[in-house]
């Protein structure tokens, strides 16, 4: 996601910029026609915001920001209750205004970090046990079906006989659950349109368990960490974090 707010402004500043370039002449022949200049469309007028949108605006930059920075899998490592939250919000603010803490950081030093330290240990063995359960549940399922990867899967719909190789490029729906239901990603917030993406550019869960099924199929695949985002996860997805998807392949695109 870009921010929205800032890629306007830099798109306008370019825009000025662009004006501002001297035209190199053209010169026309006395004899030519001169054309008549095309009819301009009309300006498009941008409504002003009402003060209840400008706030809104003001929200979804610092949403767009933040999505973008670590602060998401600081939270996911660290488990901040709402008052830790609104402690952290209070040295962002800080930081943005450009004012120095109120203590001295260094008396915190090793403290801090071992208070840290411990929190993302606490969590990681927890989450960690929430995963191997997980797993032993998806085994004992005998609908599910283990490759010698560690995939495991379930096939909803084989589709189409014509399938994708790992050199093929597709088109997908799909959703993605963490092992405690969380969703981390899917298309349906994004009015369920299919994402385009080559099969080699994907986790390796994801490269063997498209194959598996043709256009208009539907797979659950049960990712391992090993072959998903191991050990140090991405964004909301944990460390070491056995993933669930249900894909739906809607195309198998020519390569680009």
């Amino acid at each position: 996601m870009k921010y929205p707010v800032l890629a306007a402004l830099a798109v306008a500043v370019a825009s000025l910029h662009a004006a501002d370039e001297a035209k190199p002449a053209t010169a026309v022949p006395a004899s030519a026609k001169v054309a008549e200049a095309p009819t301009p469309p009309p300006a498009k007028i941008v409504k002003p915001l009402t003060p209840d949108q400008a706030k809104q605006a003001w929200t979804m930059l610092g949403f767009s920001i933040a999505s973008q920075s670590p602060m998401p899998q600081v939270n996911s490592q660290l488990e901040l209750n709402d008052e830790e939250i609104e402690l952290f919000l209070a040295g962002v603010r800080q930081a943005m205004r450009g004012d120095k803490p109120k203590f001295n950081p260094a008396e915190l030093g090793e403290g801090a970090d071992a208070m840290f330290q411990e929190r993302v240990n606490a969590k990681a063995g927890k989450w960690g046990k929430q995963n191997d359960e997980f797993l032993a549940k998806v085994d004992a399922d005998k609908s599910v079906t283990k490759t010698a990867s560690g995939l495991r899967y379930k096939i909803l719909a084989p589709g189409s006989d014509v399938k994708p190789t790992a050199a093929s490029t597709v088109k997908c729906r799909y959703e993605g659950k963490l092992v405690d239901g969380k969703v981390f990603d899917s298309t349906k917030t994004r009015n369920n349109e299919p994402t385009e993406f080559p099969l080699s550019g994907v986790i390796p869960a994801w490269t063997e368990g498209v194959q598996l099924i043709g256009v208009g199929g539907k797979i659950v695949l049960y990712c391992p960490a090993s072959i998903a985002y191991g050990e140090q996860g991405q964004g909301p997805i944990p460390a070491k974090s056995v993933l669930e998807f249900e894909v739906e392949l809607v195309e198998i695109s020519k390569a680009k």
